[in-house]
C-alpha cells in the first residue's frame, strides 16, 4: 500500500516537472518565473509569454492528452487480449485511423469534424482487419497472441503504405500532412486537441465505470459470469473505449506508437492490475512518457527537431525486441496477462 503511494506522489511530481519543462524549454529558455506569469498574469504584447501560451502550452496539452489515452488503451489490449504485446500501434489501430483521416481528407475533403468520424471509423478497421488476419492464418505452429500482433503488424505496413501513397499523388496537400503521418507533436495541431479532446475524456470515463468487471475478468470469464457479469458486454465496451480513446489520439497528431505497449508494463509490477488503480497510474505515466519524448526530440538534437514518433518508434522498437524475447523465445515464457 505503501509503495503504490509513493509511486502515486512520484509520478504527479513528476508530472509537474515535466509539464513546467516543457513550457521553459525551446529556443528561448524561459525561467519558472515567466511561465508562471504567462499562466496567470498574462501581458498581450510579451513576445516571451506568447511563445509560452501559443505555441508550448498547446504542444504540452497534446502530449499530456496523447500519452495518457494511449497508455490507458494499451492497458486495456493486454489485458482483455490477454497479451503483453497489445497496443493501438501493434493491432493496427493508428494505421486503420491514418489510413481514413488522409483518405477522407486528401480524398473527399473532409474537414476537422468528419477527420475525427474518419479516424474513429478507421481505428476500428484497423483493429477488426489485424484479428481477420489472424483467424484466417490460423498457423498451428505460431501462438495465437503472436499471431495477432504479426498480423497486426502486416496491417500496419499495409494501411501506412497506402496512407503515403495517397499523399503522395496528391502534392498539392502532401506538406500539410506527411509531418503528421510521422506522428508530430506540435503546436499547429491545437485545433485538432481543441475539437476531438472530448472523445478520450468519454472513452477514459467509461473504462473507469467498468474498472471493476474488467478487474474481475482478469480472474477468469467463469467468475465474473458466476457473480453476474456479462462479460460479452463489458468485453466489447472497454475494446470499444480503447479503440476510440486510440483514434483520439490519432486524430490530433498522427500515429504516436509504443506508449501503450510500454507503460502497462511498467504501471502493473507497481501498482497491481487493478483497473481502479491501473488506469490512472497509466493517464499519468503514459503522460510523463510522452512529455519526456517530446521534451528530447525538441531539445537534443537542435537546431533540428525531431518527430516525437520517431523518437518513441525507436525506443517502442526496442522494448517490442525484448517483451518478445521474455514472453515467447525464452525456454520458460512467462505468462502473459
Amino acid at each position: 500500500m505503501m509503495a503504490r503511494k509513493l509511486f502515486f506522489i512520484a509520478a504527479v511530481l513528476a508530472l509537474a516537472g515535466l509539464f513546467t519543462a516543457s513550457l521553459m524549454a525551446g529556443a528561448g529558455t524561459a525561467t519558472v518565473g515567466q511561465v508562471y506569469a504567462a499562466l496567470t498574469l498574462p501581458e498581450p504584447q510579451n513576445y516571451t509569454q506568447a511563445i509560452i501560451r501559443y505555441q508550448r502550452l498547446p504542444r504540452t496539452l497534446i502530449a499530456l492528452y496523447v500519452g495518457a489515452v494511449m497508455a490507458c488503451s494499451g492497458l486495456v489490449f493486454q489485458a482483455l487480449l490477454r497479451n503483453p504485446l497489445g497496443s493501438s500501434s501493434t493491432l493496427g489501430i493508428n494505421a486503420g485511423a491514418v489510413l481514413y483521416t488522409v483518405g477522407g481528407a486528401v480524398l473527399f475533403n473532409f474537414g476537422l469534424p468528419l477527420q475525427g468520424v474518419c479516424a474513429l471509423a478507421g481505428a476500428l478497421f484497423g483493429f477488426l482487419s489485424s484479428l481477420t488476419v489472424a483467424r484466417l492464418a490460423g498457423a498451428r505452429d505460431v501462438p495465437p497472441g503472436l499471431l495477432l500482433i504479426l498480423a497486426g503488424s502486416l496491417i500496419s505496413m499495409l494501411y501506412l503504405g497506402v496512407a503515403n501513397a495517397i499523399l503522395l499523388s496528391h502534392p498539392e496537400v502532401r506538406s500539410a500532412y506527411l509531418g503528421w503521418i510521422s506522428g508530430t507533436i506540435n503546436n499547429a495541431y491545437a485545433n485538432r486537441l481543441y475539437s476531438f479532446w472530448w472523445m478520450g475524456l468519454l472513452a477514459l470515463a467509461l473504462l473507469l465505470l467498468l474498472a471493476r468487471p474488467l478487474t474481475l475478468m482478469l480472474l477468469g470469464n467463469e467468475k465474473a459470469l458466476s457473480i453476474g457479469i456479462n462479460t460479452r458486454w463489458t468485453a466489447g465496451l472497454a475494446l470499444g473505449a480503447a479503440i476510440v480513446a486510440a483514434g483520439s489520439g490519432v486524430a490530433i497528431c498522427g500515429p504516436i506508437g509504443f506508449v501503450g505497449l510500454m507503460v502497462p508494463h511498467a504501471v502493473c509490477p507497481l501498482v497491481g492490475q487493478h483497473f481502479l488503480l491501473a488506469l490512472p497510474a497509466c493517464v499519468l505515466l503514459g503522460a510523463c512518457a510522452c512529455l519526456l519524448a517530446t521534451l528530447a526530440a525538441q531539445t537534443l538534437f537542435q537546431p533540428y527537431i525531431v518527430h516525437t514518433g520517431v523518437l518513441m518508434d525507436l525506443l517502442g522498437g526496442l522494448f517490442f525486441i525484448w517483451v518478445i524475447k521474455t514472453h515467447y523465445l525464452s525456454a520458460t515464457p512467462s505468462k502473459t496477462r
